[in-house]
């Protein structure tokens, strides 16, 4: 009887110690988050993906770590685990807008414009030039009719992010009517405001004015001479132009023969034709001599 009595008990021991254990078990699995579960492994993504949400349990990621792992989460095909991320990264960083629009888009992306509207707006409210926020509130707003409010934001949004406009970069842009409308009145307001007839009333004082800030711009073809002991060796050329002609001992061309020698002046007993009505000889210009008369002279030919 006694056996009997000791076998139950240690049975029902071993039933509440299964019990307790297949109980812990499914609480485990049941905080566990779904996508968890739907890892893939070996796979690179879907193990980054479980080596920040390890982290994340941890707390040892950042508010920024959250935000990249509610991205992967998100792309993943787990907006609900996404916009879990995010928020636990604004609790983290209440001042992190970028947690914001992430928000804002992946309400965005399943319709639920209310929620996305004043996600996009609590990004904004940190930070106003938000190019991407400006862009995807004003396709809101232009989803939902509001064109005045698509309008305002979509020029904001050109105004600090002008590559959104380019469709190369952007191409959610061709999906709205009102973005090229926006552009075109910012085009019509620059030209507005450039042919304003609002000229100087006294233009002259305020050039003299002005030419007192500018600098005195160098003219291109004006270059300070360098020093006299510094100056660069001309060009072959040059000297053949700028030096008289070398000696025929260095001769530039082949030599001529020698001139002859003559003296500047001529005296009436030198004059070979006595017939001529005049004492002396005029020199033609080409045979006076150039340069000096030390008997090195050369003559023009």
């Amino acid at each position: 009887m006694s056996n009997c009595s000791t076998l139950s008990r240690f049975a029902a021991l071993v039933a509440v110690v299964v019990v307790g254990g297949s109980t812990a078990v499914g609480l485990a699995v049941a905080d566990e988050p779904m996508f968890v579960r739907w890892l893939v492994v070996d796979d690179p993504g879907d193990e980054t993906i479980r080596d920040y949400w390890e982290r994340a349990e941890r707390e040892e990621l950042s508010p920024e770590g959250l935000v990249d792992l509610g991205t992967m989460l998100f792309y993943r095909g787990y907006p609900k685990d996404a916009r879990r991320m995010y928020k636990r990264a604004l609790d983290l960083d209440s001042d992190l807008y970028e947690a914001w629009f992430r928000i804002g888009l992946v309400e965005h992306s399943e319709n639920r414009l209310y929620n996305a509207r004043r996600a996009y707006k609590r990004c904004l409210k940190k930070l106003t030039g938000h190019g991407w926020c400006n862009f995807y509130l004003g396709l809101l707003e232009e989803q939902t009719g509001n064109s005045s409010a698509a309008l305002y934001h979509y020029r904001r949004a050109f105004k600090f992010a002008p590559e959104l406009a380019d469709p190369k970069f952007n191409p959610e842009v061709l999906a709205s009517d009102l973005a090229l409308g926006s552009q075109l009145v910012d085009l019509d307001q620059r030209r507005f405001k450039g042919m304003l007839p609002i000229p100087y009333l006294e233009p002259a004082e305020v050039n003299r004015i002005r030419r007192l800030y500018e600098p005195t711009p160098t003219p291109e073809w004006e270059e300070p001479s360098p020093p006299a002991a510094k100056k660069a060796a001309p060009q072959q050329g040059e000297v053949q132009r700028a030096q008289p002609q070398p000696t025929p001992v260095q001769p530039v061309r082949p030599p001529r023969p020698p001139a002859p020698r003559r003296v500047p002046q001529r005296t009436p007993a030198a004059t070979t034709d006595s017939a001529s009505d005049s004492p002396t000889e005029e020199v033609p210009w080409g045979m006076r001599p150039i340069g000096n008369v030390s008997g090195e002279a050369q003559f023009a030919p």
